[in-house]
């Protein structure tokens, strides 16, 4: 019995050593979560851009193969965990791992706000100390705002503000309470050009960052401290923040380094001098903001007061500068704006698309009808689809040809534009009445105007008798047009030729193409018309026999005729057309 609870109670203080031992290493290990090992990080190097501002997000990163080839730019980067990081180097090598440190960055260690500078660790083992932040692709605010040809806008310069203020209050409501070292050198932007602030908490690693650039020397540093904290180094409070933030303010206004135009003629160390001296007004930077910043050119005059107690606080900063954003109808992130405005921009966009669609396909439909005014209609699709349109042949159609009766002395009797306008209104007349029949207007040359029935689409005999009703209709609706403006008021009369027969029909030029018509029987067709007489349909043989096929015709022969390059041809005179009940009429 003895024996069994004496191994009962090596059993439970084996236990309880393994449990305290697993709790200790793991309070061990929280207390270490910051520590990274050089093996653990993966040099690369970065090609130089003549910006940094470049939008680019497929840069080349060259692998190194030791720690020590990363150039000392003060503007190291590494890959650690497949993530690319910035380091910040440290001046000193007596950096000591103790109590105290571990209780910097235990404070730092649930800080998360999306303008905060994520810090991921530090490397304080061998001879090149550093600690590990976010890589921030924008570079800092200080080299945006030094970069001219990066164009700022008031909407820009809110949301900058806005992401610092935001910072500064989560860091103030945070037990670390102030940030003690604000600039615009420590503001990073990221590839969303959103502003992180960086540099925040560990005294004692940030106290002992390297700073290589010859233009950050420690009295340029100063000249963003609170004029109450420049006598007492290593100070803090949240109203040296809120005057901080003032300075950056006056970048952000001037584009230009705080008190540069004092600088021209003073030391930083001078500058430093008369800021500290009780002057009214008090020595700030120059600067003279435009009319549609002024309210900001004020709150940065409150944030830089020589009294700390009348600088306004965080929240009131921020309700002015939201404020503003709000009148411009803009919130949150410079990103999250301009995406605002792309989603407005692509609404409009696809409403005047639509629009302008719309516009064009009413425009290509006028542009189809007057192709197809110009040419058939399965001619103008053929060239529409960019396929050649071959010559055809037709075994028989029938031609209309007309002219106007004294057309020359019409001309001598009135002005141009009154023959023009003559011509349009009756060939205007002509084209309404030859929609109603199956033929197809070829063209009109001066007085004469010209038609054919039988194709493009063939239809056996039936041209003839379309033909032969659109010429008894053109001929009523001439009889009935208004008399001329002449002298004599004359009354418009037709001369009308039709012939039937075998064609050629193709399309002519690249350039204004043309629907032509070639053969015989386009000729005889012509001097049908010219060898009528005034407001008579004059028929050539070959018509006369198709229209007599239909039986409602009234034809009168005209005998033999001696035609031009024809030699002597039997014409006719189609009169009218019969109810279909009669009987065909041949006089």
């Amino acid at each position: 019995m003895g024996v069994s609870f004496v191994i009962i109670l090596l059993i439970i203080a084996m236990v309880t050593a393994f449990i305290m031992r697993l709790r200790y290493l793991q309070r061990i290990k929280n207390l270490n979560w910051w520590s990274i090992q050089a093996e653990e990080l993966q040099a690369v190097k970065i090609p130089t851009s003549r910006s940094v501002f470049n939008t680019s997000s497929n840069q080349r990163f060259t692998n190194a193969s030791t720690m020590s080839e990363v150039s000392l730019t003060g503007r190291d980067h590494s890959m650690y965990k497949g993530t690319l990081v910035h380091m910040h180097l440290l001046a000193s090598n007596n950096i000591r791992v103790n109590a105290s440190l571990l209780k910097e960055f235990q404070m730092i260690r649930d800080m998360n706000h999306p303008n905060l500078l994520r810090i991921l660790g530090a490397c304080l083992e061998g001879e090149r100390k550093m600690i590990i932040v976010e890589y921030c692709p924008k570079g800092t605010l200080q080299e945006l705002l030094m970069d001219q040809s990066f164009k700022l806008d008031i909407l820009f310069c809110l949301c900058i503000l806005s992401d610092i203020v935001r910072a500064l209050i989560y860091i103030h409501k945070h037990p670390l309470r102030v940030h003690g070292r604000l600039t615009s050198e420590v503001c990073m932007i990221d590839s969303r050009f959103s502003v992180k602030v960086g540099y925040y908490g560990l005294p004692t690693i940030y106290d002992s960052v390297k700073l290589l650039s010859k233009t950050q020397r420690k009295e340029n540093d100063n000249l963003w401290i609170a004029p109450e904290l420049l006598s007492c180094p290593g100070r803090a409070t949240q109203k040296g923040d809120v005057y901080s933030l003032a300075i950056i303010i006056s970048e952000i206004l001037t584009r230009e380094e705080p008190y540069s135009n004092d600088k021209d003629h003073m030391s930083s160390q001078e500058v430093l001098n008369k800021i500290q001296e009780n002057f009214e007004p008090p020595f700030r930077p120059t600067v003279s903001a435009p009319k549609e910043m002024a309210i900001i050119e004020h709150l940065m005059r409150e944030c830089w007061s020589s009294d700390p107690e009348k600088r306004p606080s965080l929240n009131r900063v921020h309700s002015i500068i939201h404020g503003l954003m709000m009148k411009n109808n803009q919130t949150g992130s410079l990103v999250d704006n301009l995406l605002q405005r792309l989603e407005k921009y692509s609404s409009n966009l696809e409403r005047i698309v639509d629009e302008k669609v719309t516009e064009l396909k009413l425009e290509k439909q006028k542009s189809e009808e007057l192709l197809r005014q110009m040419l058939p209609a399965s001619v103008a699709d053929r060239l529409k689809a960019g396929l050649l349109v071959e010559p055809e042949f037709y075994d028989c159609v029938t031609i209309y040809f007309s002219d106007i009766v004294g057309f020359t002395d019409i001309c001598s009797m009135l002005e141009p534009v009154h023959i023009v306008k003559m011509l349009n209104d009756l060939y205007s007349c002509f084209d309404g009445v030859i929609e109603h029949f199956d033929v197809y207007k070829v063209e009109t040359i001066g007085d004469a105007y010209m038609v054919v029935s039988g194709l493009p689409a063939r239809n056996g005999n039936e041209h003839a008798r379309q033909i032969a009703r659109m010429s008894i209709a053109l001929l009523d609706a001439v009889s009935n047009f208004a008399p001329l403006d002449t002298p004599n008021k004359d009354q418009l009369k037709l001369r009308i030729g039709l012939n039937s027969g075998p064609v050629c029909a193709g399309v002519v030029g690249l350039k204004m193409p043309r629907y032509c018509l070639f053969g015989d029987a386009v000729n005889t067709a012509s001097r049908m018309e010219s060898n009528g007489a005034e407001m008579k349909i004059h028929v050539s043989n070959s018509t006369a026999s198709i229209l007599q096929e239909f039986g409602h015709f009234v034809l009168q022969s005209r005998g033999t005729v001696e035609i031009k390059g024809k030699g002597t041809m039997e014409t006719f005179w189609l009169l009218s057309e019969k109810d279909l009940s009669s009987p065909v009429t041949l006089e």
